[in-house]
């Protein structure tokens, strides 16, 4: 059984968080668009952002890029196949930047947000999110 670069992480999650954290990782690697944002959500020092730092490392810095909450990538000609957000929660009466993102979504860019306030993220915006629940404190 081979293991994965992301293997650390199977304690610290739930076997289907896990699971789906790795096809989603391994579609981005694979050129396969996934269908949902990811956003990992847990009180600090949960490890988001170095489960972020991990996933840029194995994917590579051509595949990943930062994803202003402002929407101004779009203007960009180099969108990443992952772009990760950080303040998803503080766009949460946005309807327009809400809106943007959701169709990004829909058109199979792949993203993957942090939060500590999951409570705060648009309603719309989860309905097109997988929430991985980061519990384990370092």
């Amino acid at each position: 059984m081979t293991t994965h670069y992301l293997d650390n992480w199977k304690q610290y999650l739930t076997n289907d968080d896990y699971n789906y954290l790795i096809q989603y990782v391994e579609n981005i690697k694979n050129n396969i668009q996934n269908d949902k944002m990811i956003i990992l959500s847990g009180p600090g020092r949960t490890g988001k952002s170095t489960l972020e730092k991990d996933i840029r490392t194995y994917l590579g810095d051509e595949n990943c890029g930062d994803s202003s909450m402002t929407c101004d990538f779009i203007y960009n000609e180099t969108i990443k196949p992952l772009g990760f957000f950080c303040g998803i929660d503080i766009i949460s009466r946005s309807k327009k930047t809400n809106q943007a993102i959701i169709n990004f979504i829909k058109y199979k860019q792949s993203f993957i947000a942090s939060t500590i306030h999951i409570e705060k993220v648009n309603t719309k915006l989860l309905e097109h999110s997988k929430i991985i629940n980061m519990t384990h404190i370092f």
